[in-house]
């Protein structure tokens, strides 16, 4: 079994790509099914197999504990930690070979506190991997490309498992600004320039410095540009995966 994990900023889309992806990998035979791991979620694209919402609910905490909304998430989002056991069982009664796991809208909560890396770690022994969102409406300009940039570096460092980077939404975009986002991972002399040129003040500083430490860090950028909408670039994210997990066989014998 095989648990990727959906990662991104609030809106770039974790849920409709759990969504598509899903169904994608099913048109292709493969035993797939799709978790939700956000107890604030209302409306699912998905019909989710596994729902952290059947055991605890962000309105009942509120209530319980005279919350507010943000309040009522942080606990929340903790409580997960007293359920992975029954998660485990529930993903693990399914049986599947891959299981797509759309987690927390707001990152922060899952990505940035121990108890993210924590569940991750104990939801099932299988293996495990991360796809991480760069929102691709909000990447065309460089600052927001090196700021997600930075932040799938921190989330690298802190779960310690492969991970996988997607430019979402490219069916919002010209084709030229998908190959300008492209053409800074592949070429960082391209980021630069760009960041010289579009930037200027605190937020081109910023932008070079951020560059700087991730340069150090040496993880490698190759973002997937796809579409939730029309499944563009799911043959080659599908591909990533297999190379990955399977030696580049099919996650369903």
């Amino acid at each position: 079994m095989n648990l990727i994990f959906v990662i991104g900023t609030a809106g770039s889309g974790k849920s409709t790509l759990t969504a598509s992806f899903t169904r994608f990998l099913e048109f292709h035979r493969e035993d797939v099914m799709a978790v939700n791991l956000d107890p604030g979620s209302i409306i699912l694209p998905y019909v989710a197999n596994v729902d952290v919402r059947e055991y605890i609910k962000v309105e009942e905490l509120m209530e319980e504990y005279g919350l507010g909304p943000n309040g009522g998430l942080m606990l929340a989002h903790d409580m997960i930690t007293g359920i992975v056991e029954d998660l485990s069982r529930e993903i693990e009664g399914f049986t599947p070979d891959i299981c797509i796991i759309d987690t927390p809208g707001q990152m922060e909560l899952f990505a940035f506190r121990n108890i993210g890396a924590q569940i991750a770690h104990d939801l099932t022994t299988a293996e495990k991997g991360i796809i991480y969102l760069f929102d691709g409406v909000f990447c065309r300009d460089p600052l927001n490309y090196v700021m997600n940039m930075f932040l799938a570096s921190a989330i690298n460092t802190k779960f310690l498992l492969p991970q996988f980077q997607v430019i979402s939404k490219i069916d919002l975009l010209t084709e030229n600004q998908i190959n300008e986002i492209v053409g800074w991972s592949e070429d960082p002399f391209l980021l630069e320039d760009s960041v010289d040129a579009k930037l200027s003040g605190m937020n081109r500083v910023i932008s070079q410095d951020m560059i700087e430490v991730i340069n150090r860090l040496g993880i490698d950028f190759a973002p997937v540009p796809v579409s939730s909408s029309t499944t563009e670039g799911f043959d080659y994210l599908y591909a990533e995966l297999m190379r990955v997990f399977t030696d580049g066989g099919r996650f369903t014998p």
